[in-house]
């Protein structure tokens, strides 16, 4: 049985090692663990999968210094002993820190995923659309807070900054205050803070800001699974 669950293992890993990188635009020193026993490994489910790498891709945001555990990973093995690629067969809870140094998360302001949060946000604290079109052209950090630069397409030579404290709230929640706004016709006083609802699927333990990075711990749930 020791020579199965070797087997099996030396098939999981490259297996798992392709549906990760799959998911990801990019990553690399990519390493896996899998513990499991020899009865689990043959019904396609691993009960911990530790995961580290030196920096990935995510939808086109930055991370690096990853270490995440999977756990209770349900895979189509009878398929996967075939030559078929992995699938997962319900939903995968991650947990465990990413780092975001400030280099990365420039690098990452040509996300969709970014730029839509930050126009989430601008409507938020505007309450308008009007500056929908803002161009985000640097974001540089702070102990616990964030600069964002921008400028108006119509007014390139005039930019717009936002300097905001970011905490959390809850697991579910960043509050975003207080917030100061230079190179905009604004009252000050007007500005309200902003409530983050980061959704149900991720629960977030801990997440700091200084002037080199965002470090973040937390959990997240995984759907991206086949029903069959």
């Amino acid at each position: 049985m020791k020579l199965k669950s070797h087997f099996l293992s030396k098939i999981l890993t490259p297996a798992l090692q392709l549906w990760i990188k799959s998911q990801l635009d990019s990553i690399t020193q990519l390493q896996l663990k899998i513990t499991s026993s020899d009865q689990q490994l043959l019904q396609g489910i691993i009960p911990k999968i530790y995961l580290k790498s030196e920096f990935a891709i995510y939808q086109g945001l930055h991370f690096d210094q990853i270490s995440l555990i999977a756990e209770q990973l349900q895979v189509n093995i009878t398929q996967i002993l075939k030559g078929h690629s992995l699938q997962l067969l319900h939903p995968l809870p991650i947990s465990g820190q990413v780092r975001i140094t400030e280099t990365h998360l420039n690098d990452s302001l040509r996300s969709s995923l970014l730029q839509s949060g930050l126009q989430d946000f601008l409507f938020s604290l505007l309450k308008s659309n009007s500056f929908s079109s803002l161009q985000w052209e640097k974001i540089t950090l702070q102990n616990n807070q964030l600069l964002l630069e921008g400028k108006p397409p119509q007014s390139p030579k005039n930019p717009v900054f936002i300097q905001a404290t970011v905490d959390l709230i809850s697991p579910q929640h960043l509050l975003i205050s207080p917030i100061t706004v230079q190179g905009l016709a604004l009252n000050q006083e007007e500005l309200t803070p902003v409530e983050f609802d980061l959704g149900s699927q991720v629960q977030i333990q801990e997440i700091k800001i200084t002037e080199e990075a965002i470090f973040i711990e937390g959990r997240i749930m995984i759907n991206n699974y086949s029903v069959a």
